[in-house]
C-alpha cells in the first residue's frame, strides 16, 4: 500500500522539486546556525551579518533533510485517512525541522510570528535558536515528532505510535550512535512480541550510518556492508541502501523500502533504510589547513567564529553561497513555486482518536469500582478492572514479563492472553510502547515490580519534559502516563527492594507527577481507575500483590478527590486536638497502624486518637506546590498543631519530608518507612529493622504520648 502510494507521489512530482527541496533546507539549516542579517545573502555576506556565537547541530541536519525532502512528495498526496508521520531520535535536528515547518507553512500557522515572509523568515534565522522555541526538536514545532530527548527509546516508540492504527505510517529517524544504546537494539527483535496482538500501522526505521557519532567513529560505520546486512537480517529487517546524494535514486529507494515494509506484527523481515549521507555533509573539506568534513567537527558548527576568523569567514560565505538561495526562496522569503510539488502544505492530520476534555464522572466511576471489589483480593480485583478499561476503547497493557508474577491473570478460560496484553523482558520498551500509545492520543498502563520501575526514571522524566512544553504551549490534553508498581520490597528478595522512582518523580517538582498509595485492594482498583480516565497527570499506583487487610470505604470519595481522609471508624469524634495522629500511606503501612490504632483504642481509651489515611502522596505536598497540596487550614485539620504525629510509607521516609517543605511538623512527626538493612533479611526481621512491627509502633507510641509503663509492656 504504501509503496503504491510512493510510486504514484514520484510520478506525480519530479526529482528536480525535490532536490531543490533538499538545497534549501540544507540552506536553512546553515543560515539558522550562523546568520543574523542578510539573511537571503541579498548583497554580499559581511562579517556584520554573521552571529557572534554560532550555535547549533549541522551534522545531523543533511541526512534529515534529504528524507524529509524525499517524503514530501508522499506527504503532499496522501489521501484522506492515511497518516503519516515522521518520529525523530535525536533532538538536535531542530534546524531541519524548523526549516522544514517554515517551508511547510506549518510552523506560521502555529507561531504568526514565524509565518513565511520576509519577516518571519529574519526571525527564524536571526532569532535561532529562539528563546521561546529552543534550538532542539520539541513539541512546539508542528509536523515533527521527537521522543523527549534521550537517545534509544525512537524505534520503540514509533512502535507504539502504529499499534491499533492501522492507517499509519511512521518514519523514525535514527542515529548510527543510537543504535549503540540497549534500548534502539532490544527494539529491533521487539517487534515479535507484538505478533497477534492486533491490526497495526507500519514503522519505517530510517538509520541515518553518516559515520560519526559526537566523540568519533560510531560503532556501526565499523562494519563492512555484507556485515551490516547480515547484522540487520538477523534483527528481522531487510536493509535497502541509498547515499542521499541522487534525489531520484533515494525516491526509488525509499519506494523499495516501503514495499517491504510491513505492518508491524506480521511475520516476516520488513525493511529498514540506510542512509549512507557523511555527516554534516556539505561542510569545507578543510580551512586554514584545519580538516572540517568527516570530522567530529560537524557535529555542531564546524565553523567556530566565522565573524571574527577572515579564513573561517570567507568558507562561510562560498559554502551559503553556494547554494544560491536566490533560486529556492522568492525575495520576500516564501519557498520559490519549484519546490511547492515536494512540500506538504496542508495541516499535518490529528494524531490517534481525537481527545476530549478531561472526562466528568471520574471519582464516581472510581467509587463505584471499590465498591465492586469491597473484599475481593489484588489478584481478584486488578484483571477486572482492566478487563473492563479494554471494552472501553483502545487500551494497552505493557509488562516485562512479569503479569503472572504479579498476580495479574488476564487470560480467558482457554488461557489465551487478549491481545491488548503484551509482555516483554524489557522495562523501557513497555515504557516506550506506551508513550508511543498516549503520545497518538490512546490510553495504557505499564505494569512491572516496583524494584526495576527506576530503570525507566530517565525516559519518563524525558518524557514529562515534552509534555511540560505542550501543556504550555496549550496543545491540548493527551491520556496519561500511568505506571502501576507492584511485588514491594516487604514481600521481596533483598536485590528486589527499590522504591526509588517514587522518590525521583517527585523529587522532578513536575506538578502533574502523582503517586497513589491506596490501603487494600479494593482501593487499588478505584486508583487505577481514576489514572487511567485522568488526563495529563503521571500517576504511579503504589500496590501490593499480598493479601492485606480491608478497610471501610466510607471515605474513598474523599481520599479519590482530595488525596488524605480522616478514617472515622479509628478516629476519636471532633476537632479538638488529638494525644496522637496516625498516618498512612500504602496498603502495608495500612495494615501496620490500623493494627496499632485498634489497640491502642482497646488498651488505652482515654487515648484521643486521629487516624489519617494518605491516598495520594502529593497531598503531603507544601501549599501552592502541587495541584492537590492541602490549604494551611486543611493541614492543621488533619496533622494538628501539637499532637505527636507517626506517619508510615511504602517508600523512603525522605520523600515524606521532603514534600512537606516549610509546613514540616518538626520533631513531633516521625516517618517510618523502607530502610535499606544492607543485607537479606526475612519479611519480619525487615519490618522490625524499619521500626514497623507491633513493639516498635508500641514503644514509640509510648514514647510520644501518656501510655501507661505496663501498658508498653503487654
Amino acid at each position: 500500500m504504501w509503496a503504491e502510494l510512493a510510486l504514484r507521489a514520484a510520478e506525480a512530482v519530479p526529482a528536480s522539486a525535490v532536490s531543490a527541496t533538499a538545497e534549501a533546507l540544507d540552506y536553512l539549516c546553515l543560515a539558522q546556525l550562523y546568520l543574523r542579517d542578510n539573511v537571503l545573502l541579498h548583497r554580499p555576506l559581511t562579517p556584520a551579518d554573521v552571529k557572534p556565537r554560532p550555535a547549533g547541530h549541522w551534522g545531523v541536519c543533511p541526512p534529515v533533510n534529504r528524507i524529509l525532502a524525499a517524503l514530501g512528495p508522499l506527504q503532499k498526496t496522501l489521501p484522506d485517512g492515511y497518516d503519516l508521520q515522521v518520529l525523530h531520535g535525536a533532538g538536535h535536528a531542530g534546524p531541519a525541522a524548523l526549516a522544514h515547518s517554515y517551508l511547510t507553512g506549518r510552523l506560521g500557522r502555529l507561531h504568526p510570528d514565524l509565518a513565511q515572509g520576509t519577516q518571519g523568515l529574519h526571525r527564524l534565522v536571526a532569532g535561532f535558536p529562539l528563546p521561546d522555541l529552543g534550538g532542539e526538536i520539541t513539541p512546539l514545532i508542528p509536523g515533527h515528532l521527537h521522543s523527549g530527548g534521550q537517545l534509544g527509546p525512537a524505534l520503540g516508540i514509533a512502535q507504539g505510535t502504529v499499534l491499533d492504527a492501522p492507517h499509519r505510517l511512521t518514519v523514525v529517524l535514527i542515529g548510527d550512535g543510537e543504535c549503540e544504546t540497549g534500548t534502539t537494539a532490544a527494539a529491533w527483535l521487539a517487534a515479535r512480541a507484538l505478533t497477534g496482538t492486533g491490526d497495526h500501522g507500519t514503522v519505517l526505521p530510517v538509520v541515518l550510518l553518516n559515520g560519526q557519532k559526537m566523540g568519533g567513529q560510531s560503532l556501526l560505520s565499523t562494519l563492512t556492508r555484507p556485515e551490516l546486512t547480515a547484522y540487520f537480517t538477523g534483527l528481522g529487517h531487510r536493509p535497502y541502501y541509498s547515499d542521499g546524494r541522487d534525489p531520484a535514486q533515494l525516491r526509488h529507494t525509499l519506494a523499495e523500502a516501503l514495499g517491504a515494509a510491513r505492518p508491524l506484527g506480521t511475520p516476516g523481515p520488513s525493511a529498514v533504510l540506510v542512509l549512507t549521507l557523511p555527516k554534516g555533509d556539505g561542510a569545507p573539506d578543510h580551512v586554514a589547513g584545519r580538516p572540517v568534513a568527516c570530522t567530529p567537527a560537524v557535529h555542531k558548527t564546524p565553523l567556530l567564529n566565522p565573524a571574527a576568523d577572515p579564513d573561517e569567514f570567507t568558507a562561510l560565505s562560498r559554502w551559503l553561497t553556494a547554494y544560491r538561495p536566490w533560486q529556492l526562496l522568492t525575495p520576500d522569503g516564501r519557498p520559490h513555486p519549484r519546490l511547492l510539488p515536494a512540500l506538504p502544505t496542508k495541516p499535518p492530520g490529528p494524531l490517534g482518536q481525537t481527545i476530549p476534555e478531561p472526562p466528568r464522572g471520574c471519582i464516581a466511576a472510581s467509587t463505584r469500582t471499590a465498591e465492586t471489589a469491597a473484599g475481593r483480593t489484588f489478584s481478584h480485583a486488578l484483571p477486572a478492572v482492566l478487563k473492563a478499561r479494554a471494552h472501553q476503547g483502545p487500551f494497552r497493557v505493557f509488562s516485562p514479563d512479569e503479569l503472572a508474577s504479579n498476580r495479574i491473570a488476564l487470560h480467558d478460560e482457554h488461557g489465551n492472553r487478549p491481545p491488548w496484553a503484551v509482555e516483554i523482558l524489557n522495562e523501557s520498551i513497555c515504557h516506550a510502547w506506551a508513550q508511543g500509545y498516549t503520545e497518538t492520543g490512546r490510553h495504557a498502563l505499564v505494569i512491572g515490580y516496583e524494584a526495576f520501575a527506576p530503570i525507566t526514571t530517565s525516559l519518563i522524566v524525558q518524557q514529562l519534559k515534552h509534555r511540560a512544553v505542550r501543556r504550555n504551549a496549550r496543545l491540548g490534553p493527551l491520556p496519561s502516563i500511568v505506571h502501576l508498581l507492584t511485588s514491594l520490597g516487604w514481600h521481596n528478595t533483598y536485590t528486589h527492594q527499590n522504591p526509588a522512582l517514587t522518590s525521583a518523580l517527585l523529587a522532578s517538582g513536575d506538578p502533574t507527577v502523582h503517586v497513589l498509595t491506596p490501603a487494600d485492594p479494593a482501593r487499588t482498583a478505584a486508583a487505577l481507575t481514576f489514572a487511567l480516565r485522568k488526563l495529563d497527570r503521571c500517576t504511579l499506583v503504589i500496590a501490593g500483590k499480598h493479601p492485606a487487610p480491608h478497610h471501610p470505604l466510607t471515605t474513598i470519595d474523599a481520599e479519590l478527590r482530595h488525596g488524605i481522609a480522616r478514617w472515622p471508624h479509628l478516629s476519636h469524634p471532633g476537632p479538638e486536638e488529638p494525644d496522637l495522629v496516625l498516618v498512612s500511606a500504602g496498603d502495608l503501612p495500612a495494615e501496620r497502624l490500623t493494627t496499632l490504632a485498634r489497640r491502642l483504642r482497646t488498651e488505652q481509651p482515654h487515648l484521643r486518637l486521629r487516624y489519617i489515611h494518605v491516598h495520594d502522596l502529593t497531598a503531603l505536598a507544601d501549599t501552592g506546590t502541587r495541584p492537590l497540596a492541602m490549604s494551611d487550614e486543611t493541614f492543621t485539620a488533619h496533622l494538628g498543631t501539637r499532637a505527636p504525629v507517626l506517619l508510615a510509607t511504602n517508600g523512603y521516609p525522605a520523600d515524606i519530608h521532603a514534600l512537606l517543605g516549610r509546613r514540616h511538623p518538626g520533631t513531633r512527626l516521625t516517618v517510618l518507612g523502607y530502610q535499606d538493612p544492607g543485607r537479606p533479611l526475612p519479611q519480619a526481621s525487615l519490618l522490625a529493622h524499619c521500626g514497623l512491627d507491633d513493639e516498635s509502633l508500641w514503644q514509640l507510641a509510648a514514647r510520644h504520648t501518656l501510655i501507661t509503663p505496663e501498658a508498653t509492656t503487654s
